[in-house]
């Protein structure tokens, strides 16, 4: 039961993170002239993060059942 409820919001979670058609912009328009090495670091940094908290959390779930 609870798994299905963190299953649930983590569903919800992503699908918010998908852009849509009226707010998906270009990665270079949106940065005002970024070069693409430096976005191309933003972006595995944030991810990076985004997975080692995700991995916390899910291992504090996992390790109480």
């Amino acid at each position: 039961m609870i798994m299905k409820k963190y299953c649930t919001l983590f569903f919800y979670g992503v699908l918010c993170l998908f852009p849509f058609s009226a707010s998906a912009r270009c990665a270079v328009c949106y940065t005002q002239g970024m070069s693409g090495a430096s976005i191309a670091v933003i972006i595995l940094v944030t991810s990076f993060i985004i997975l080692f908290i995700a991995n916390k959390f899910l291992q504090k779930i996992i390790n109480k059942e």
